[in-house]
């Protein structure tokens, strides 16, 4: 997902939750190879990171509360950036654990990959990670990538799929991500012959291409599934026939050097009692009721405990 990740402003900023003091080198990526680098038998210390978007830096809160209720030192440093960002610290060792999406760290790591089922698609990013990166066990929650236009635009130019802004010379607007990359304008162009009369450069699903949306400064943009907004205003999500957008489930994406038993446990645990619409009503209290990502954290946790 263009989370690459809720409101995505564009920060430059760092969300981190690592893994400190559990052997394996600190720059040094081991190889995710059986027999090679294998992992630590017990941490002490993890630092946990973030994209920079509100659901991303929600689950990096509640996989580092999980973490630390068992007695692991957790640091964080929230808001890393867009994927490109986050995963250069995770490969350089500043970062040891970030939520991740399936479908969109794939397209990250093979480029050439046309994964559209989730299960296919988990098994390819396991098998295309960096030696020393690895996963641990996919989420039934999922947020996908969505192409949205208002009701008012749906109606107008009867748009139902993608392929129906062919030709339609609208705007379009989001991150500077959605302009390139395949789940995004790139794809739309290669699968749907789709262009577009201009293209603004404002956030990643944040409050710039919200209100751009809503006041018809564009009239196409990008977000995310768990974003109440689209049913709050009633707007359009786009049928995608062609799959240029992923699926994308969440996974912890760890480094081999710091993936202890305990850590392993505590975080599949977490993404097991995670659903989509729990996430969906939780970035709702952060995006709308204003609440802290950390608050949302450990209420989520209270009522969900991870044995």
């Amino acid at each position: 997902m263009l989370r690459s990740t809720l409101i995505r402003t564009a920060i430059a900023g760092v969300a981190v939750l690592g893994l400190a003091g559990c052997g394996g080198g600190g720059n040094q990526l081991g190889n995710n190879n059986a027999g090679s680098s294998p992992a630590p038998s017990k941490v002490t210390s993890i630092t946990v990171g973030s994209a920079d978007f509100s659901e991303s830096q929600l689950l990096a809160e509640i996989y580092g509360q999980a973490l630390a209720a068992k007695g692991i030192d957790v640091k964080k440093k929230p808001n890393i950036g867009n994927r490109e960002t986050y995963m250069a610290a995770i490969k350089d060792g500043s970062v040891d654990l970030v939520p991740e999406y399936t479908g969109a760290s794939l397209a990250y790591f093979d480029k050439n990959s046309t994964e559209t089922d989730p299960q296919k698609a988990y098994d390819a990013l396991k098998k295309a990670l960096t030696p020393g990166l690895e996963i641990l066990e996919m989420s039934p929650a999922a947020d996908e990538d969505t192409i949205v236009v208002t009701k008012a635009t749906a109606d107008k130019y009867n748009l139902k799929s993608i392929a129906d802004l062919k030709g339609k010379n609208l705007v379009a607007g989001g991150s500077s991500e959605f302009k390139v990359r395949t789940a995004g304008l790139k794809g739309m162009k290669e699968k749907y012959g789709v262009d577009f009369k201009d293209y603004k450069t404002l956030d990643a699903g944040g409050p710039l291409s919200i209100k751009a949306l809503g006041d018809n400064t564009i009239q196409v943009t990008d977000l995310f599934t768990t974003q109440a907004v689209i049913k709050d205003k009633g707007w359009v999500q786009l049928e995608d026939p062609q799959h240029i957008l992923p699926p994308n489930n969440i996974v912890p994406l760890i480094r081999t050097d710091h993936k202890a038993g305990d850590v392993a446990t505590t975080l599949n645990a977490v993404d097991a009692k995670l659903t989509t619409d729990d996430l969906t009503a939780l970035v709702k209290r952060i995006d709308v009721g204003k609440e802290s990502a950390d608050a949302v954290a450990k209420d989520w946790l209270s009522k969900n405990p991870v044995s």
